[in-house]
């Protein structure tokens, strides 16, 4: 079992992401929750992640954290997550009394992982601010972090921008601190995301049938796909899990390859964008294990499993 903090801004891919994680006791002790400004302000993901610990009977200690990136104004994704960040479901009304044991997530994070007696991983589905500020001011926290389990920035393509993911571009000086901080980093991007950790419209459908986080889900998902199908997809990539899945289920995941990477920090159409350095004579900034490809069968498979586990 590993230890883990999960800093997060649900966000619907994010709310599937943390459902499958608190399935899965077992394999990932969850000993914190933090929330970051991204697909919606600060206190929309905060209340929304109340929601979710509440809703899924969970008791991990949560924190808020940063509501703006280190340099930029924030950019939010509200017309895919709806106005609140996580539209589509009505969660129970005691859902706003879960507890927040801290307002500053960057100390709340170095307090319960340089006091943990083992190490402690972390999964950021979010920008990347929280992660970057634990990093520099406290740079003796490393030596107790065993991995970081990032879904941000691509190889390939990328969404809010041509060149840039979400997450890397809300805050890429944050990614460049973390992806040069020197611990293990894991990334899924969209090269993996959009094009093999999707789910199909019928299977969205299916999920209803799955008890009451079922329900929840396809709630959620149903306001998501509705945003994404405008834009003529019919294939709805699920970001967030990818990170959480790399943890707990690596073996879902067929081929990756570690590259240098390398974050565009300019105020241009590049900003954000994510590279490799691909050449014969590669110079290593960094070592980024890339997530290049997943079984689709079992990766919907082990989602759904997980998601019904809660009627178990």
């Amino acid at each position: 079992m590993t230890k883990v903090i999960m800093d997060c801004d649900p966000g619907i891919d994010d709310a599937i992401a943390l459902t499958v994680l608190l399935a899965h006791p077992e394999a990932a002790d969850l000993i914190g929750v933090t929330t970051v400004g991204g697909n919606v302000k600060l206190d929309y993901v905060t209340a929304n992640a109340k929601k979710l610990l509440t809703f899924l009977g969970s008791n991990a200690e949560l924190a808020s954290g940063q509501a703006t990136p280190l340099v930029k104004e924030i950019e939010t994704a509200g017309e895919i997550h709806g106005k609140t960040g996580m539209d589509g479901y009505d969660f129970p009304e005691n859902s706003e009394d879960y507890p927040l044991a801290s307002d500053n997530a960057v100390t709340f994070m170095y307090d319960r992982i340089s006091k943990c007696d083992e190490k402690v991983s972390i999964v950021a589905t979010a920008p990347l601010t929280n992660v970057a500020l634990l990093l520099k001011t406290f740079p003796d926290v490393k030596s107790n972090i065993e991995h970081i389990y990032i879904m941000g920035g691509s190889t390939l393509q990328g969404n809010i921008t041509t060149a840039a993911e979400f997450n890397a571009y809300v805050d890429p000086e944050a990614m460049d601190i973390v992806f040069n901080s020197g611990v293990p980093i894991t990334l899924s991007g969209l090269n993996l995301t959009e094009n093999k950790a999707y789910l199909k419209m019928d299977e969205i459908n299916n999920i209803k049938n799955l008890g009451k986080a079922g329900v929840m889900a396809n709630a959620i998902l149903d306001f998501y796909s509705s945003a994404e199908l405008e834009k003529g997809m019919t294939k709805i990539p699920i970001h967030d899990a990818c990170a959480v899945l790399s943890l707990i289920a690596p073996e879902l995941f067929t081929k990756s390859t570690n590259y240098s990477m390398d974050v565009s920090l300019t105020n241009d159409q590049f900003r954000g964008m994510t590279y490799p350095d691909r050449r014969v004579y590669a110079e290593v900034k960094n070592n980024i294990k890339v997530l290049e490809d997943v079984d689709r069968e079992a990766f919907v498979k082990y989602l759904f499993d997980s998601i019904a586990s809660y009627d178990k």
